[in-house]
Formats: C-alpha cells, sequence, structure tokens
C-alpha cells in the first residue's frame, strides 16, 4: 500500500525503500528513500491522525499556506532551495497538498531536512539560545502572513480561562471519584485563578494582537543544523494556527529550561534554570523584537507562568476524567504530571522579578 500512496507524489525517481520513522506518537510517519539517479535522497510520508486532527484538510490548507509564505521569504533573501533547510511539501501529480485514499485516509509528504537535527532536552546554554532564536525566527517569518488566512484548527486550543473551565467541570462530575485526592492541588489552583486570563483578556480588549503562532514549540520541534547546531527550522506544523506569539514563547521556555523534565520522579528536582531562560530569551529577541510590541514584550515573561499553570491544569483535568486525552503508564501519571507543572510554576513564582528584568 506505501508503495502506491508514494507512487502518486511528484517525486524525482522511484520510491526504493519505505520505513517506519520516529516514535510516531500522533501521526504515521514513514522514511522514503528515492532513487534519483542512483543517487538516494530521502523523504518523509505521513498520514494524519483524523482520531487528533478532525479536520485534516484545513490543517494541510494551513500547512500549505505557511509553508509557502516562509519560502517566499527565504527565496527574497537569498536561499536558492528553502525546502533544504525548512519544511516544504512535496505535491501530489495531480498538484494538491495532500492525498485522500480510499479509506479517507489524509497522507502528506516533505523532503528530509539532511542538514537538520532535533534533540529530546536541551543541551546546554548555547542550545537554548538556539531553541529561542529557532522560534522567534519562525514567528518572524510568518509575521506578514495574515492570520485570517488559515483555519482554526484547534479551537480553545491554548485559551487558559477554556482549560480552568474544563478543570472546574471535570472536578464538579468527579467521574473516577478522585476528587477526595486532590485537595491540596485544588487549593493551589483557586490561589492562581487570576492567572488563567491574563493574557486572553488583552486579546478582547486588543492590546494584544493574534498572530501565526506554531503552539507547540517544544525542544524537538525546533531542529538545529547537524555541523553548527544553529537553529534551522520549526517542525511538526500541524498545530499553526491565529494564536498569541506569548503561548509560544512561554511554553518553549517551559518545556527547555526545566531540565528535570515533565516527568521528574522528584519534584524537589523540579525548577526553572534562570541561565537557560536568560539564553532563551536572548535568542528568542534576537529575531523577535523587530516585529513585537511594547505591549506583547512587555507580557512575555508572565506568559511562562500563564502556560505552566495552563498545562498543570489539563493534566489535572485529564485526570479527574480519568486520563482520556494524554497517554499514561502508571494510575496517577497524569496526577504526578500535574504536581511536576505546578513545583515549576512556585518556582518560576520565586525568579519572576528577575525574568521580568530581562524585558525591561
Amino acid at each position: 500500500m506505501l508503495d502506491l500512496i508514494t507512487s502518486q507524489f511528484s517525486l524525482p525517481g522511484k520510491a526504493v525503500k519505505i520505513r517506519r520513522f520516529g516514535p510516531g506518537l500522533i501521526n504515521d510517519t514513514y522514511l522514503c528513500e528515492v532513487d534519483v539517479g542512483g543517487k538516494p535522497r530521502n523523504y518523509i510520508l505521513q498520514r494524519i491522525n483524523a482520531s487528533v486532527f478532525t479536520h485534516p484538510q484545513q490543517v494541510m490548507q494551513n500547512i500549505e499556506a505557511v509553508t509557502a509564505h516562509i519560502a517566499k521569504r527565504l527565496r527574497a533573501e537569498g536561499v536558492l532551495d528553502p525546502s533544504l533547510v525548512t519544511p516544504g511539501l512535496v505535491l501530489t501529480r495531480s498538484g494538491h497538498s495532500f492525498l485522500l485514499d480510499g479509506s479517507g485516509d489524509c497522507w502528506r509528504m516533505f523532503p528530509f531536512i539532511e542538514a537538520g537535527m532535533v534533540f529530546d532536552t536541551v543541551q546546554d546554554n548555547k542550545h537554548a539560545y538556539e531553541l529561542g532564536r529557532g522560534l522567534g525566527r519562525f514567528q518572524s517569518l510568518v509575521s506578514d502572513l495574515p492570520t485570517d488566512s488559515l483555519h482554526d484548527t484547534l479551537p480553545g486550543f491554548h485559551f487558559t480561562p477554556h482549560a480552568l473551565a474544563e478543570y472546574d467541570r471535570a472536578l464538579t462530575a468527579d467521574v473516577k471519584k478522585r476528587a477526595a485526592g486532590i485537595v491540596k492541588e485544588n487549593a493551589f489552583i483557586d490561589r492562581r485563578r487570576p492567572l488563567a486570563p491574563l493574557l486572553t483578556d488583552l486579546i478582547a480588549s486588543k492590546e494584544l494582537p493574534l498572530r501565526v503562532v506554531h503552539n507547540d514549540p517544544k525542544v524537538n520541534n525546533i531542529m538545529v543544523h547537524r555541523e553548527s547546531r544553529e537553529a534551522l527550522c520549526m517542525l511538526d506544523l500541524d498545530t499553526v494556527k491565529p494564536g498569541l506569539v506569548h503561548f509560544d514563547f512561554g511554553d518553549c521556555v517551559r518545556s527547555a529550561t526545566n531540565p528535570a523534565g515533565e516527568d521528574a520522579q522528584d519534584l524537589e528536582a523540579v525548577a526553572i534554570d534562570l541561565s537557560l531562560f536568560e539564553a532563551v530569551t536572548e535568542g528568542y529577541l534576537r529575531e523577535a523584537r523587530a516585529f513585537l510590541t511594547n505591549k506583547e514584550l512587555e507580557m512575555l515573561p508572565w506568559s511562562v507562568k500563564v502556560i505552566t499553570f495552563e498545562l498543570g491544569l489539563r493534566f489535572l483535568a485529564d485526570y479527574l476524567r480519568g486520563d482520556i486525552y494524554f497517554k499514561t503508564t502508571y494510575q496517577t501519571h497524569n496526577l504526578h504530571r500535574a504536581r511536576v507543572q505546578f513545583k515549576l510554576l512556585e518556582s518560576i513564582e520565586t525568579v519572576e522579578k528577575n525574568m521580568v528584568l530581562l524585558f525591561s
């Protein structure tokens, strides 16, 4: 079947080898080796998980718009072949950006970026700097792309009042009778409820503009050059849609500056590393400062608290509902994840004055 799928894309030769690639937690991903005049060239083939992305054609329309816009910007800067340094779609033989098979599954293909590599965790301060710079570079390249040209493929995603309301509903329903075991966590949330609308209220007042954002800028979604280790591009564009730059920045910081990780077994080891935060911020502002408004800059340090609070809410709500969204490996996994985020938030609160100073 995979041979038939690949034959319907406009490849420069015949696919001679196809194998599974990467962990495949959401989409089915394959590495395709294509014979081009006796030389191998690699491509990434993916089947979109329709249970996660219920409107895969809209996802692809967003990706098509974003990749075409970035390629145009890069060519204007003198990059002859943008597909070597940023994701670019391979069209089908009928000229479409995706393929629907006989079962209704949606497939797409990208050239494999040979010069790039990704890490699951931050390696050092230089890597942290490049993570921030990679995110800022992406946002800068799409800063002139109108938000109304994209679909909102994930309504309510990174809208913290929605996450708080979902938590409250899960707590009230208590379908798994777990509420009695989270008294301490619930009190923690109640003391921080004002965090939820801190950013989103500024959308309604038009103090913060909606922009095209990535929405999932974790460490392994930011590719670096294999040799220089400088940022190359953002990967995994399925979540790209209109939103606030703050949720991108905050989530990048949250992912990159807690060396203990989201599943840290020792809660005492969970803390924000201020030197990593400074490195991410310096790299990010190098690329993003030119297009951000003063209000956007002012609110960036607060975004780290908001997104950490939001993710803790999501983990805890899922725990109360019976772990129906996040994959777990033991019964209290989501509860522990929530505790990690809340411990990280406490750590952020102790150094937030230092964080704010970097933006003054």
